[in-house]
């Protein structure tokens, strides 16, 4: 079973990069909160987030994937379904941004202390999680999969360019 983050109240999550985390105000993606996936910069990095809908999602590291849950009973099925999906067509390209490093995924609105203090308390359920990518340019597409007829999830993948 996968570590969700369950939902965000604000409808956005942010991929930041460790670095820039202590400095996170909780406002950087304000201009984005409607958007299903979009990039920010902040001190010269790409930033990705999720928004649009108050989804819980998780972090698939194997498949460089980013799983949002919009109906399921559990999450069971996921990887093998995210692994059918590779080769399936209606993937969308959605942008391209510069990655790297280690990174926290974490509700937007939060501020560092409250991220910071989740990654330290692991008594408490997550609200973010770590996340590390081979430096380089990565395409984001996009795809809803439906493994059966009670259970949907949104991908967002991350193809090195």
């Amino acid at each position: 079973m996968a570590t969700w983050l369950d939902r965000t109240d604000f409808a956005r999550y942010a991929l930041i990069p460790e670095e820039l985390l202590p400095a996170w105000e909780g406002s950087e993606a304000d201009d984005v909160i409607d958007e299903y996936v979009s990039a920010l910069r902040m001190a010269g990095r790409d930033i990705l987030t999720l928004g649009a809908e108050p989804l819980s999602v998780t972090w698939l590291a194997e498949p460089l994937t980013f799983a949002r849950w919009c109906y399921a009973d559990d999450d069971t099925g996921l990887l093998p379904a995210v692994h059918a999906a590779t080769t399936a067509d209606g993937w969308k390209d959605i942008l391209s941004l510069e990655l790297g490093g280690r990174y926290v995924l974490a509700d937007a609105a939060y501020e560092a202390g409250r991220i910071l203090g989740s990654l330290r308390d692991a008594q408490q359920p997550a609200e973010a999680l770590r996340v590390e990518l081979s430096p380089g340019r990565y395409r984001v597409q996009s795809l809803i999969i439906d493994p059966d007829p009670r259970t949907q999830f949104m991908l967002e993948r991350l193809m090195p360019e």
